[in-house]
């Protein structure tokens, strides 16, 4: 297409050698006809005066300058064609000099401005077609390497330069630990900022002119920054390790002392003196209860109030410590209790008018806006007691001991107690240990005090907030017996608000031999009055060197068989820590009727009790029971 240009200027062409002859490649030939003035291009169209290079040029003489060399004023075509070449001066007659004999060659010049020869068409392939060069260097950016193939188990983890090559993209590899961004706070900040925001317009460098004074639109917002992305389900986990202060004094390497003068061989067995226990308080019985529940968690350390949602505390009958699970609200709040380079902060929990203390040993964080909570979990401090926070030894003992005595060395000069009433068929009894006996290699406190119980057929039931354990047996009082027996809490009907019961079945024997193994006794304990007639599989311990750990083990093994029920029964709490209060594992419970036919007896395996909500919460505790079938 011809450009015309708007103010059209004189061409001149001046050929000094000769005639004008066409290269092989006219695309080659750049012709920039412009004014040197202006800078403007000119038409690309065949010059008007082309018809004068056709004619005879002779030598002219003063009677033919006129025939000859007919420069004339330009035609009206001129002008169409917006070529203003005037009135012709000496130049062309100079050119015609120049060229001479106009020859064939010259209409041939003329055609290769209108239109282009086969050799255009071939000169424009060369400039568009990519050679096998170009196509060589495509292949790599399209073809995946080694490092995002699908034999890696995670490839979107690694940060390869092909994920990073694009700077357009607003994220970049991937930031595993990362909190998760967001862009809405950050919005919402500017929002309710009161600074004052400054417009700066520039345009490459020169003063910005707009178009209109309404024609401008100015938009202000939030552009995320380039970063690396975070998976939504990163959670952060923080569980302490560090020892408290209790366990930094050393053990005395030679254990507690004791008298020379006890003599274990007594010819008789000692009477029971203690008075029987006193009868419990039963609980109220109505027939709607009305309970203003009370939960109250504080700080130990400060005495601050706690902001402790959704709370769950637990026990089992196997258990050393209590558990606590809880939601805590606020960034201050976590800052009290979350472990430290000092070990784990406590917490004082009061549930109405029953009070636990925990340890806070870990937390896991969910920021997202507008609220910020935690799950936070805790211990009761008898945990301290046991791996990986109390130092594991191991130990033979060279002097005789009792099992009390034993038990009660493992906690010297740590701050925890151990209750062990050893008199009465309801209590376990202490017995003696010559040397040798009692060895063990890479425990903790906790596990030796849990072997040497476990030996008579003991458990180990934890204080709620006091430093240490009330040792007893896993049944006070054999099943055989509960009809007769004084429980330690009763449960009426009406408080309980669910119940569900599984069945479990069992052989019920007679019989168990108990046996101890490089020294002690061997018992053959028999349920009285069966005869002893279906004994049970034997059992052998090292510290069984007594016969009377050995009948309370052989009891306690007897108690566990034959047919169960197990029963969950979703219990109220009443306040004033009335009656039944908390039940705690290892409790001989009693189940209350309207109609004393239906009572029933069970020892509690568990308890689970939930505070949904903060203050006044609905509480509820869940307890697991064990009855005979």
């Amino acid at each position: 297409m011809t450009y015309i240009p708007e103010q059209p200027t004189q061409v001149q062409l001046s050929f000094s050698t000769g005639p004008y002859g066409i290269p092989l490649y006219p695309t080659a030939v750049l012709l920039d006809l412009a004014d040197s003035a202006s800078g403007l291009p000119l038409p690309w169209v065949k010059p008007t005066l082309v018809l004068a290079y056709r004619m005879s040029l002779t030598r002219a003489d003063t009677s033919g300058a006129s025939t000859y060399a007919p420069l004339t004023a330009a035609n009206e075509a001129d002008d169409q064609r917006a070529a203003a070449w005037g009135r012709a001066s000496h130049t062309p007659h100079q050119a015609g000099l120049r060229h001479q004999d106009a020859d064939h060659r010259n209409h041939g010049a003329g055609t290769a401005w209108n239109e282009g020869t086969g050799y255009d068409h071939d000169g424009r392939n060369l400039w568009e077609n990519a050679d096998a060069k170009d196509a060589g260097q495509r292949s790599p950016w399209e073809l995946a390497t080694q490092k995002d193939r699908t034999g890696y188990s995670g490839p979107w983890i690694m940060k390869t330069p092909y994920r990073d090559a694009v700077p357009s993209l607003p994220w970049y590899s991937v930031n595993l630990y990362g909190s998760v961004y967001d862009d809405e706070a950050i919005r919402e900040a500017l929002r309710q900022t009161d600074t004052a925001t400054s417009v700066s317009l520039a345009s490459l460098g020169e003063p910005y002119t707009p178009r209109a004074w309404d024609a401008q639109v100015f938009s202000f917002g939030y552009t995320p920054p380039k970063r690396p992305s975070v998976p939504h389900d990163v959670q952060t986990g923080i569980t302490a390790r560090q020892a408290n202060t209790h366990d930094n004094d050393h053990r005395i390497p030679w254990g507690a002392g004791d008298t020379v003068w006890r003599n274990w061989n007594l010819p008789y067995p000692v009477e029971d003196n203690a008075p029987p226990p006193e009868p419990i308080d039963p609980p109220e019985r109505r027939t709607v209860y009305l309970i203003m529940n009370t939960l109250q968690i504080t700080d130990v350390a400060t005495g601050a109030p706690l902001d402790v949602q959704n709370v769950r505390i637990s026990l089992d009958i196997d258990s050393i410590s209590w558990q606590f699970t809880g939601t805590l609200y606020g960034q201050g709040s976590l800052a009290l209790v979350q472990p430290n380079n000092q070990g784990m902060k406590d917490i004082q929990v009061i549930i109405n008018g029953h009070t636990w203390v925990f340890a806070i040993e870990r937390y896991t964080s969910d920021e997202r806006f507008p609220t910020k909570k935690f799950n936070i979990t805790g211990v009761s401090r008898t945990q301290y007691m046991a791996s990986p926070f109390a130092p594991a030894r191991s130990y033979t003992n060279t002097l005789a001991t009792t099992a009390a005595q034993a038990a009660t060395a493992e906690l010297q000069n740590t701050g925890f107690t151990l209750t062990w009433p050893t008199s009465g068929d309801a209590n376990l009894p202490d017995w003696p240990i010559p040397a040798g006996a009692l060895s063990y290699r890479n425990k903790s406190p906790a596990q030796v005090i849990a072997q040497i119980v476990k030996a008579a057929g003991g458990v180990m039931v934890p204080n709620l907030a006091s430093d240490g354990w009330i040792i007893q047996p896993r049944y006070k009082v054999p099943p055989w017996q509960w009809a007769s027996a004084t429980p330690d809490a009763e449960i009426y009907i009406g408080m309980i608000r669910s119940r569900s019961a599984q069945y479990e079945p069992g052989h019920a024997y007679n019989a168990c031999y108990v046996s101890g193994i490089t020294q002690g006794v061997a018992v053959d304990v028999h349920r009285q009055g069966s005869g002893g007639t279906d004994p049970m599989p034997d059992i052998f311990d090292d510290l069984i060197t007594d016969p009377q750990p050995a009948i309370s083990r052989g009891r306690n093994e007897l108690a566990a068989t034959g047919p169960k029920v197990i029963e969950n029964l979703e219990v109220i709490i009443p306040e004033q820590a009335a009656a039944p209060g908390v039940l705690v594992p290892g409790m001989l419970a009693k189940v209350t009727h309207n109609n004393p036919d239906q009572d029933y007896w069970a020892l509690v395996l568990g308890n689970s009790l939930a505070a949904n909500g903060a203050g006044g919460a609905a509480v509820y505790q869940t307890v697991t029971l064990e009855r005979t079938a």
